[in-house]
């Protein structure tokens, strides 16, 4: 995730549980918040991985935590690979103007 310069963490991670949030190269700091919750939504509606939120520093933050006991890498590489295209359809949708 610290790699892909479309997201960012938000916090450290001691534990097992990820702060962080979508931040793509040219987005609004306004419309940040909006744009996670439409990843959040899209992945969680999926039904394969569940996502959480929470607020950091003022900003939306998605929480994955990854700690069955079974869970091995190709469950968290498709969690990734959810996130992502969640991403990708949202920057997709245009935005209403109002």
């Amino acid at each position: 995730m610290d790699a892909d310069p479309d997201f960012e963490r938000l916090a450290p991670t001691p534990l097992n549980t990820i702060c962080f949030r979508a931040q793509p190269a040219g987005s609004c700091a306004d419309d940040l918040d909006a744009l996670n919750r439409a990843v959040l939504e899209e992945v969680n509606a999926s039904g394969e991985v569940f996502l959480s939120s929470t607020r950091l520093k003022d900003h939306l933050a998605l929480r994955v935590t990854i700690g069955h006991i079974r869970t091995e890498e190709r469950h968290v590489s498709r969690a990734w690979e959810l996130i992502r295209a969640a991403l990708r359809r949202a920057l997709a949708v245009p935005t209403a103007i109002i």
